[in-house]
């Protein structure tokens, strides 16, 4: 009996520490400062490319298999310290090859509410499909002062592949007009109760 317990705990010690080498094998970083996330991070690859077009070094996202149901995305999160209580504006240059759903850059402020998000634009409403050259694409959100974190990134929803290059991020004026939807605005007062009022 003893013998059974003690080769039934080394199975479970075996299977378990493969289990945790497939899960850091397929969350490892392979481009500094970025990583693999989505519904379906197993069925993308990330990496680092030499690119003629742009003479430089891109990233790219693609599938590795032929039938995805779900997104993956490359992305990043990062302190938004400088940019608290200001507008920001996330631009990047992307190329799409065979993109059959849709694929987008995507900007997404965070609060301490987790689960709801201060703000979000993914580009749905706009989404890059199909094979484009390069283009500049660009998301304009208000970062609230009671921001904790901004989350970014590219992603691609079913198959396809995308080269990304040159992200950047710049304070803009409070009077250009965001591209996605902010969480929900605290008013001092009932306002436009009567819905007369207009922007």
């Amino acid at each position: 009996m003893k013998k059974i317990k003690s080769r039934l705990f080394k199975l479970v010690v075996v299977i378990f520490g493969l289990a945790l080498l497939s899960f850091t094998q397929a969350n490892k970083q392979t481009i500094k400062g970025w990583f693999l996330a989505g519904s379906n991070p197993e069925s993308y690859e990330i990496g680092i490319t030499k690119n003629k077009e742009r003479n430089s070094n891109v990233a790219y996202l693609k599938s590795i298999e032929p039938n995805i149901k779900g997104f993956g995305t490359i992305m990043q999160n990062f302190e938004p310290k400088k940019f608290l209580g200001k507008k920001v504006k996330l631009t990047s240059y992307i190329k799409s090859k065979s993109i059959k759903d849709w694929a987008g850059m995507w900007l997404r402020i965070d609060g301490t509410n987790r689960g709801k998000s201060l703000g979000f634009d993914n580009m749905q409403n706009r989404p890059i499909k199909g094979t484009t050259n390069w283009t500049k694409y660009e998301i304009i959100l208000k970062v609230p002062k009671e921001a904790v974190n901004i989350a970014y990134g590219v992603l691609t929803s079913g198959t396809g592949e995308v080269l990304i290059d040159d992200f950047k991020f710049e304070i803009v004026s409070d009077n250009v007009k965001n591209t996605g939807h902010q969480g929900a605005i605290k008013l001092k007062e009932p306002t436009n109760v009567n819905f007369e009022e207009s922007f």
